[in-house]
């Protein structure tokens, strides 16, 4: 059919869908992990299953499908079998992001075309040829969909320092195996493919068109059956470096965050990035209003190149750590601040994995929480504020009216309700307000600031 309007919104969607499956299956309205696999062999499923590592996710609502949760040691994620083909594994990943899911991970096996540079186990697709039908409906015609060129860049930086048998290729996605003639290969070839799979220029043209991520490897198996004994996969067919991949591309997802925010702040000046404020008056009235002294301990959490720090300085406190994930952004503080700077203690970590060696009279956050997208992370986060703060908590966040990404990445907005929600165990809240922080850009931003003060039952 010609004549598609790739901006006009579908009026069949996959969260009307899933309503109307919960609703006749009295399945109870929750979200999926936030990393999850597409697993089209089915083999890591069935190994997960029989071994005792897999249990069925109850808020799966998929008339099609069973997806199973899996959790192993600091990985979580959750894996759907048999998903195979582009027009499937695109309906289950349309129901898989409208579930709660954040990255899709694919893994499938493919026939070998070209031989691989380093004759590697696994294939990173980073282009893929589109000879199916499924990306019509989400791109407009060209040859290839690719990867998010910014995944793409952290996923290679990262394997390149790990023993994973990886490299990266383009692969041809067809929707008609048993039409993987010599000419149909020989064409292939000619446009520098490594192997042939059903899925991932499709997932790929929906990951661009719906802005998701979407991750697709292909495990090199195979040369068609043109010989005998061919899909040999390995041990427990090919499951074991299957979850060794998984788990090194959730560790790179988590590392790259790090090197994602000293790109930001070593190519971008502060009137080019949106959180910029040359006076932080939220945040100062708050920290006033504790009344505390100028030998109070005082952590500010993503403090970056924030002036907070220059203004607690001024006005003679003594005891200040910026605490922030990027050394560039930390870097160009102390620049900033010169000798100023030797008073402050400067901390490059992620919060998730800080482990703090004393307590804090004031924790203040502003814009670091909302990235904090997944259960895991927001527990491990108030762990550290439950054991660490003695005094008083301040967190900004972007508020329910506020954006729903920030620098490209996903935040979670909150309301008054539910971040008070958060700390009911251990902090009393003593008042929220809301605030239109207005960027270099000349654009607003609705931002929740809370305070609370620590109780020990």
């Amino acid at each position: 059919m010609d004549k598609k309007q790739y901006n006009e919104p579908s009026l069949f969607t996959p969260e009307n869908l899933l309503r109307e499956a919960r609703r006749q299956k009295n399945i109870k309205d929750c979200k999926v992990p936030e990393v999850c696999v597409l697993d089209p062999d089915g083999d890591l499923v069935e190994y997960l299953i029989r071994t005792g590592q897999a249990e069925i996710n109850e808020c799966w609502a998929c008339y099609h499908t069973k997806l199973y949760s899996v959790r192993q040691n600091d990985f979580q994620f959750a894996v759907l079998g048999c998903g195979v083909g582009a027009s499937f594994a695109v309906l289950i990943a349309e129901q898989l992001f409208a579930s709660g899911c954040k990255m899709l991970i694919s893994v499938t096996s493919a026939g070998i075309i070209n031989p691989t540079k380093k004759n590697s186990k696994f294939v990173l697709i980073e282009e893929a040829l589109r000879d199916e039908g499924t990306s019509y409906h989400y791109l407009p015609p060209s040859d290839k969909s690719a990867i998010n060129p910014v995944l793409l860049d952290s996923l290679t930086s990262f394997y390149s320092k790990t023993n994973l048998s990886i490299e990266t290729g383009i692969s041809w996605t067809t929707d008609a195996p048993y039409r993987e003639t010599q000419n149909a290969i020989n064409e292939a070839q000619k446009l520098n493919a490594v192997c042939v799979e059903m899925e991932a220029a499709a997932l790929y043209a929906f990951a661009k068109a719906k802005n998701k991520n979407v991750i697709c490897f292909a495990h090199l198996t195979n040369t068609m059956a043109q010989t005998e004994g061919d899909f040999e996969k390995g041990e427990e067919m090919g499951s074991l470096d299957t979850l060794e991949l998984i788990h090194q591309t959730m560790r790179a997802i988590a590392k790259s965050n790090g090197e994602y925010w000293d790109k930001i702040y070593s190519t971008k000046q502060s009137n080019q990035v949106g959180w910029t404020q040359q006076v932080p008056k939220t945040s100062l009235d708050f920290i006033h209003s504790f009344g505390l002294p100028k030998t109070a301990n005082i952590i500010d959490v993503g403090g970056g190149d924030s002036k907070l720090v220059d203004y607690l300085l001024e006005e003679g406190f003594e005891n200040i750590t910026v605490l922030d994930i990027s050394a560039k952004a930390l870097e160009k503080a102390k620049n900033r601040l010169g000798d100023k700077g030797k008073r402050v203690n400067w901390i490059v970590s992620d919060i998730t994995e800080f482990n703090p060696s004393t307590t804090f009279d004031l924790w203040h956050d502003r814009a670091t929480f909302h990235f904090l997208t997944t259960g895991e992370q927001v527990t491990k986060y108030m762990e550290t504020v439950r054991k660490s703060v003695n005094g008083y908590l301040t967190i900004g966040t972007f508020s329910k009216n506020g954006p729903e990404k920030c620098s490209g990445l996903d935040i979670k907005q909150y309301s008054e309700e539910t971040l008070t929600a958060e700390l009911v165990d251990g902090f009393d809240k003593l008042r929220c307000v809301t605030e239109d922080h207005v960027t270099p850009f000349e654009t607003t931003q609705n931002f929740l600031f809370c305070s609370f003060k620590r109780h020990i039952n």
